[in-house]
């Protein structure tokens, strides 16, 4: 009788150490810290919330961006962190993905928990020094949180993608505002000092190689096939290059590194 006691305890406690092991393995298959997900848009909406014309209005915006300078701003929507804290989950999501550039971690990622009505925005080495933890959180409390609040989910991302990239360039304020041309009569005077100069240059490289051509008797640059060869290459490899860049609208991670700079809010 006592052995049969003890096989009984023996087997309760068995299927008690097998349910415990079952919820952890169910709940480590949901977390998005140890199982973060791979991303391949610039903007990836799994709430429904975004209309197909706003997902692909934001996901122009933000591969225009990459394009001309290189930084990869994400925007990344889901239903519920699991019950997770937003900062580790986002800084999973953003490792997961390299979020930048390899050595320039030139990144941001922008993580709005719909259920928890939370947001998060992680940011890259690379863009710490404008993309500071402090316009993280104006961003949120003053682009984002209020336009989340009525509803308006593409009203406030498309706000924070234009502050986003505004800082990046480094054409920000500290009061939240586009800087003024001031910096454009610098420039002018620059170009009214260095375009002379230039024409001058090419004027007398101009001048020098037309006396060769004619001492050496023209022999090189009058072979016109050497001019037509050159110009059908390279239109041919132009052509090629653009339209393979056109048709690669999609993210694809630089393998950027970030170190949890950023900042959280609710909605």
């Amino acid at each position: 009788m006592t052995n049969i006691i003890l096989m009984i305890k023996y087997l309760f406690t068995l299927l008690l150490l097998l349910s415990v092991l079952k919820l952890s393995f169910a709940q480590s298959e949901k977390s998005l810290i140890n199982n973060p997900p791979k991303l391949s848009e610039y903007i990836t909406d799994e709430t429904g919330t975004l209309k197909p014309d706003e997902i692909t209005s934001l996901k122009s915006k933000l591969r225009k961006f990459y394009d001309s300078t290189s930084t990869q701003i994400v925007v990344y929507l889901i239903p519920s962190l699991n019950g997770e804290p937003v900062e580790m989950v986002a800084n999973a999501i953003y490792h997961a993905n390299g979020i930048g550039g390899k050595g320039k971690d030139n990144g941001a990622l922008l993580l709005i928990s719909k259920g928890d009505r939370k947001i998060r925005i992680e940011v890259g080495y690379g863009l710490e020094g404008v993309l500071t933890d402090a316009m993280s959180k104006q961003i949120i409390q003053k682009d984002i949180s209020p336009s989340l609040k009525s509803d308006n989910y593409y009203k406030g991302i498309d706000n924070a993608v234009v502050s986003i990239i505004a800082l990046s360039k480094g054409e920000y304020t500290k009061d939240n505002t586009l800087k003024t041309s001031d910096g454009g009569g610098v420039i002018l005077v620059i170009l009214a000092i260095l375009i002379p100069f230039v024409l001058f240059i090419f004027i007398l490289i101009m001048v020098l190689r037309k006396r060769a051509i004619s001492s050496a008797g023209g022999g090189f640059y009058s072979n016109t096939n050497y001019y037509s060869g050159s110009n059908s290459d390279n239109s041919t490899s132009g052509s090629s290059s653009d339209s393979s860049s056109g048709s690669d609208s999609g993210f694809s991670g630089g393998g950027g590194d970030s170190g949890g700079g950023g900042a959280s809010g609710d909605y």
